[in-house]
């Protein structure tokens, strides 16, 4: 196989090309009405003036210039990407000819990359988290780097110290120190989101992290246990890898894609590879994934009766720990006796849901979906 048969090649510590891979694929749906399918979640603004994608990309300043920056996503989301990011080249835009997950989106960049610099380390982070501060964030990444540098066959993970027994994220289980001074550990398990009663004993136990999708590991190094682990994907990404520069290689990615297997690059490699480490994040890190992470984002302004009212005009009345969030701030919403509801507000739709039932919104789109695309989806 072209994918695992070729040399690896060794890495020097401060020689290496960084380049960074942001995965902006997916619809985000359980942010649904606000993300849509013609708009997803990082084209979304969760605070003033940015994108979650483009604060993702800004994050990256001082570490990872944007001529070393790609970003993956879909052929319905690719001009709106790049409108909004003028910075990235539009060669760099890569596009998933149909969605396939992590493991195949990774693996496209990777091709890539190793096409251009045979000796090319990839950042890969998703489009859509809030972190905070970046000048933190870019520190734990150029460690994450140096290991690699240092350890050319290791993947490296960033793991988020948990802060409550949450249900929504994945966990990596940590082992032995690697570097206790620089807080890096033997990562022994991944584990997928828990049950409430699994997620507090994760959290009590001390040695789990949240998992934060964020890697850092040679091209070349993910794409040999990818051919391991998954052969098929690999050989689908050999048919890309001797397509690139051709005038064949657009038909040929939208071939191997769509014979591609959908998997996760946690599912495919993270939970089969013996060589990881993950590397204790003390930035502040939010995933957006349901509507109440604005509670964590906003907490600070929330009123006497913990509501929360984002870009919104709200009237509470007997109401207690709701949250609200509406296009239009001239539009008022009036809560009546509500508790722990979410109120999620646009031009074509609104959203009511009880914060304990937050992960069904997905099956409102599932539902429309069936229903033909005649209700907005």
């Amino acid at each position: 196989m072209c994918v695992g048969g070729q040399t690896v090649h060794t890495l020097s510590s401060g020689r290496f090309m960084l380049h960074a891979v942001i995965l902006a694929g997916g619809s985000g749906t359980r942010l649904w009405p606000a993300s849509r399918a013609a708009k997803p979640k990082h084209l979304l603004a969760f605070e003033p003036g940015q994108t979650l994608l483009q604060a993702t990309l800004e994050r990256l300043t001082g570490l990872v210039p944007p001529k070393q920056t790609w970003i993956v996503t879909g052929p319905f989301q690719s001009a709106q990407v790049a409108d909004s990011l003028p910075q990235v080249d539009a060669q760099h835009i890569l596009l998933e000819p149909v969605s396939r997950n992590t493991a195949a989106s990774i693996g496209l960049a990777a091709v890539k990359l190793r096409h251009i610099d045979p000796e090319a380390v990839m950042i890969v982070l998703p489009a859509d988290h809030i972190i905070k501060p970046a000048p933190l964030f870019c520190e734990t990444l150029q460690l994450a780097a140096d290991i690699v540098a240092s350890s050319p066959d290791t993947l490296v993970t960033l793991g988020i110290k948990p802060t409550f027994p949450a249900t929504t994220y994945g966990y990596i289980q940590c082992g032995g120190a690697v570097s206790a001074s620089q807080n890096v550990y033997h990562v022994l398990r991944f584990c997928e989101k828990p049950k409430q009663d699994v997620a507090e004993t994760f959290v009590q136990s001390g040695d789990f992290y949240w998992n934060a999708g964020i890697f850092v590991w040679k091209a070349e190094t993910i794409l040999n246990l990818l051919n391991r682990f998954e052969p098929d994907i690999g050989e689908c990404l050999c048919q890309i890898t001797e397509s690139i520069g051709t005038a064949e290689e657009s038909a040929m990615t939208s071939k191997a894609f769509e014979k591609m297997k959908s998997i996760s690059i946690d599912y495919a490699v993270m939970e089969r590879a013996e060589n990881i480490v993950v590397v204790e994040s003390a930035f502040d890190w939010n995933d957006v994934g349901t509507w109440s992470a604005l509670d964590r984002l906003y907490a600070d302004q929330k009123d006497e009766h913990g509501n929360l009212s984002v870009f919104s005009n709200v009237l509470a009345i007997d109401s207690t720990g709701c949250t609200v969030r509406c296009g239009d701030s001239e539009h008022l919403v009036a809560l009546v006796g509500m508790h722990d509801v979410v109120v999620i507000q646009t031009a074509d739709a609104t959203l009511v849901v009880r914060k304990d039932q937050e992960e069904s919104v997905r099956h409102i789109v599932e539902e429309l979906k069936q229903r033909g695309g005649d209700t907005p989806i």
